[in-house]
């Protein structure tokens, strides 16, 4: 399950979580590894954007002159994170989500849907490509013990009789977080060994990895020979694409 951060303008209009280069890139080495099949979502549904405006004046910026052609004018918006306001009234959808699905491994393409899901701040860079355990929660309930005195049954003040707190049962996965594939397309000029690019590669095929050993355990599913394929080539070919 791939979880990135928000839809942008061609996101929205498509209603697709995630549509452009960024999907292909993903697409394109998700192939090359062997994995055809993944369920795609954003931590947010609706996008969060902002209206662009002028770096010295401060005043809006506009997408055509429509004025000219008796047409008000088209303000132009620009992507911007999502607010915890937006995120939090989201997080239910997405629990749900994930629980329907109920995924081998989630996939956290960029840093803010790993922290949501985490419950804390991460540093990407340091910390993607390790899967690291989340629980969101479940469709039944479980009894707790009381805050204070620690028993299962206690007595509420104006209600007969004894009371069981119960909180809903929390599900675990395993999540892994990795560079945002926007982030990766605008380094793609860099062809060091530790570029972005290579990073993403690097933790898609941990993905894999992971996905293939729990098919086998599991099922009994031995994953396909895929050929070694040259990352190299591949990048090339996704610059020259622009």
């Amino acid at each position: 399950m791939i979880i990135g951060e928000g839809p942008g303008d061609n996101e929205e209009k498509q209603g697709l979580p995630f549509v452009g280069r960024s999907r292909d890139l993903l697409h394109k080495i998700f192939t090359k590894l062997g994995l055809g099949e993944y369920y795609e979502t954003n931590l947010v549904c609706c996008r969060s954007c902002a209206v662009a405006t002028d770096r010295e004046t401060g005043l809006p910026q506009f997408r055509t002159a429509y004025e000219k052609k008796g047409h008000p004018q088209e303000l132009r918006y620009i992507d911007t994170p999502p607010t915890p306001p937006q995120y939090k009234a989201c997080l239910p959808r997405l629990y749900e989500e994930i629980y329907l699905v109920d995924p081998t491994l989630i996939v956290c393409l960029g840093g803010k849907a790993a922290e949501v899901l985490l419950g804390r701040p991460i540093t990407i860079t340091r910390e993607r490509g390790t899967p690291l355990r989340i629980e969101v929660p479940g469709a039944s309930f479980r009894p707790v013990l009381t805050d204070k005195e620690k028993k299962w049954l206690h007595r509420v003040k104006g209600m007969p009789g004894l009371h069981t707190i119960s909180e809903q049962n929390p599900v675990g996965y395993f999540m892994l977080p990795t560079l945002h594939p926007a982030f990766v397309l605008l380094n793609l000029a860099d062809h060091r060994a530790d570029s972005p690019y290579r990073k993403l590669v690097a933790d898609l095929r941990t993905v894999v990895r992971i996905y293939d050993y729990y098919q086998e355990a599991v099922f009994g599913i031995l994953p396909t020979e895929v050929p070694e394929f040259d990352e190299e080539a591949l990048h090339q070919q996704i610059e020259e694409e622009g």
